[in-house]
């Protein structure tokens, strides 16, 4: 088994925050006047919305334009239905924030002169861009639908002349559907395919990310290089982590090595450290582990691996006594074969001479050799080595 000195993880914690420190402090000493920074300049980025998400280049624009900032725990919530009120500011802000004289009397019955958007609100009205309900309600908190944002950006666009085909592009739009002349010139102008089953799904919500990717092909540019992702620095909070970890409990890998979490990464090979690697990713915390195909040199002569990368930032603590493991803490395990290390899972609690932990690519124990994702104890005497991922983000941002 390899050892090295077990530095304490508060030491090894106070003395890399000592030298962010350090290296800001370098850095005001060294400022030089500030210049544009290119498209591809490194950017911190959404703790949900990592370089490897399907919008990312998009959502990227979105920021950058000012159209969103996210929310203040640093999560951008893609998948989260964007509502009337919301896409009202997000065309405000992409309009370019235009002065509007707002009246002391809303022009709808369920927007307040108060609300956060009546600004916002008021100017996609008199823009006529909307004109609410029948019922002279604007329904703000209301998910806006896919037709109904098809229709807003149609209008935003200045309601530009164009006759619809004779025939629907989507089986579940009729040429009589409402909104079928905004929805067909959406897809005309490219800011919308549809589904790959040939549905539009005019009355289903708009999910955050697709509205990214809306207005980035109806407004972005094809030249614009998404920056590189940083992850960014985010409270620590275990339970989010236990909690995601617990909710793929139960799932059993249907054949050897192919598996949900192996194609999430592209990979093939053992996925122990890549089940911790989606657990933390999922829960909000990307950069706070190491995103690696392969657990060691084990498995790949070449490139990085999830250890390799643990070990070059030196966050290990070789040897740790129970006290070490604390709940989100991520450990290594040896089953004393001769090979070292070769497993890795992620800490729930202390009980008894060991400790409780979820883990993939594991079976049952009972006998069952079916593999997949366990809430397994384990004894002390099989644990090699413990990280804070803490400490693994600090070392390596």
């Amino acid at each position: 088994m390899t050892t090295q000195p077990v530095v304490p993880s508060t030491t090894r914690r106070a003395r890399s925050r000592f030298a962010a420190l350090l290296v800001a402090a370098l850095a005001v000493v060294i400022a030089v006047p500030a210049t544009a920074a290119p498209a591809s300049a490194a950017t911190t980025g959404f703790r949900d919305v990592t370089n490897h998400y399907q919008f990312y280049r998009e959502i990227s624009w979105l920021t950058e334009k000012g159209i969103t900032t996210g929310y203040a725990d640093k999560s951008f919530r893609p998948e989260q239905e964007v509502s009337r009120e919301a896409f009202a500011a997000f065309l405000y802000r992409l309009a370019g924030r235009p002065g509007v004289s707002v009246p002391s009397r809303s022009p709808f019955k369920d927007v307040d002169t108060s609300d956060q958007f009546y600004r916002e609100i008021v100017w996609l009205e008199k823009q006529n861009i909307t004109t609410g309900w029948a019922d002279g309600t604007f329904r703000p908190k209301e998910a806006i639908s896919r037709s109904a944002m098809a229709a807003f950006l149609y209008r935003y666009k200045g309601s530009p002349s164009y006759s619809p085909p004779s025939s629907s592009r989507f089986k579940d739009m009729r040429t009589s559907s409402k909104f079928y002349k905004e929805v067909s010139w959406l897809a005309t102008t490219g800011m919308t395919t549809g589904y790959a089953d040939g549905t539009f799904r005019p009355y289903d919500g708009t999910s955050r990310a697709a509205t990214a990717a809306f207005l980035f092909r109806g407004f972005g540019s094809s030249s614009y290089q998404a920056p590189t992702y940083v992850a960014p620095e985010v409270n620590w909070r275990p339970s989010e982590i236990l909690s995601t970890a617990r909710s793929q409990v139960g799932y059993r890998e249907p054949s050897w090595r192919d598996n949900k979490f192996n194609d999430w990464i592209g990979g093939s090979s053992a996925w122990c450290s890549v089940y911790v690697s989606w657990v933390f990713e999922a829960a909000g915390y990307p950069g706070y582990v190491p995103r690696e195909k392969y657990f060691n040199s084990t498995y790949t002569s070449s490139g990085s691996t999830f250890v390799g990368k643990l070990q070059s930032a030196g966050v290990l603590d070789w040897n740790p006594s129970l006290s070490d493991l604390k709940p989100g803490y991520v450990v290594l395990i040896n089953w004393g074969d001769g090979k070292g290390a070769s497993h890795a899972a992620i800490v729930d609690r202390v009980s008894g001479n060991g400790a409780w932990f979820y883990e993939g690519n594991t079976t049952s124990g009972t006998g069952d050799k079916t593999r997949g994702v366990f809430h397994r104890w384990r004894s002390a005497s099989v644990i090699d080595a413990v990280f804070d991922p803490r400490d693994y983000y600090d070392a390596t941002h």
